[in-house]
């Protein structure tokens, strides 16, 4: 993220991915507020690209992919259609078979956050695995906190 961006949105804090989006109608409810489910895809649509598939995680029936266990989220304020929006996206946590992601979308400061604890699991007989080795070095090598005990 440039500095540029970092100011014209209002972002706090270090963040590994991020994305802009502007808010299409179809998030919007009849008032042209972002709905509140919509926040949550803006968060599946950076766990699944550059939190899993950049890491070199795939999603496939034989593999390993994360499962949400855990989501908290906070409303703060309201974003509305065509408003552009920063998403963001950093790796809180790695466990052994668990991690936790923490996002943000900014306009003018923070709108909204959210936290998650995703499960890795072998999809194809739904067993709770490690998280593969090669993606918790690359969330740690990120900033994420070892808590494998």
């Amino acid at each position: 993220m440039t500095p540029e961006e970092r100011a014209a949105f209002g972002v706090e804090g270090d963040w590994a991915a991020w994305r802009r989006h502007r808010i299409r109608w179809s998030e919007c409810d009849a008032l042209g507020h972002a709905n509140n489910t919509a926040y949550l895809t803006f968060c599946e649509d950076l766990r699944v690209g550059p939190g899993w598939s950049a890491l070199g995680g795939r999603f496939a029936a034989d593999a390993v992919s994360p499962v949400v266990a855990q989501i908290e989220a906070r409303y703060l304020r309201s974003l509305v259609f065509e408003d552009e929006a920063l998403l963001t996206l950093r790796f809180a946590a790695v466990k052994r078979t668990s991690f936790v992601h923490e996002y943000a979308v900014w306009k003018d400061g923070l709108c909204f956050s959210c936290r998650t604890v995703l499960v890795a699991v072998r999809q194809d007989t739904g067993e709770r695995v490690p998280v593969p080795p090669a993606i918790r070095a690359a969330m740690l090598a990120a900033g994420a906190k070892d808590e494998a005990g």
